[in-house]
């Protein structure tokens, strides 16, 4: 019965490191160290509706990165929402900007950039982006869309 359990033991420790990195491995991967990312959001704060999401690459020379293929993907930071994707075409000097992201919900974001230079390398780089205003929460924090001239008075 010793031996059985020690099997049993060992097989269950073989089986979670297998899942374990079986389960850490994926397509591409945070950037490259020899590579530097930056998104930014225009409008900044961002807002519920249209947006642009700018993608900058450069290299371990500063030097901007052209040919890249660029696709932005933003998630809520909650489960049940369908992602926005746009595709993020090159405008100069390693910038990459969206046409047609939309940010549907106020909330906390999570925008993703996928990377595949031109030499086949993938990667992704991932930055939180909370706060995306919703359409109550343009003019004041209560929704109160009147006019606050005499507020307080």
């Amino acid at each position: 019965m010793r031996q059985f359990s020690r099997g049993l033991v060992l097989l269950a420790v073989v089986a979670v490191l297998t899942f374990g990195v079986a389960c850490g491995r994926s397509a591409s991967s945070e950037a490259p160290a020899n590579y530097q990312v930056t998104l930014a959001v225009e409008p900044s704060p961002a807002t519920v509706g249209p947006a642009t999401v700018t993608v900058t690459i450069r290299d371990q020379d500063n030097a901007p990165v052209t040919g890249a293929t660029v696709e932005v993907e933003g998630n809520m930071s909650h489960a049940g929402m369908k992602p926005v994707i746009a595709d993020a075409h090159h405008q100069g000097d390693g910038r990459y900007v969206t046409e047609g992201f939309e940010f549907t919900m106020g909330g906390d974001w999570i925008l993703t950039a996928h990377v595949t230079l031109a030499d086949g390398t993938s990667f992704e780089h991932s930055e939180d982006l909370p706060g995306v205003h919703g359409d109550d929460e343009h003019n004041g924090d209560n929704g109160d869309h009147d006019n606050h001239e005499d507020a307080g008075h």
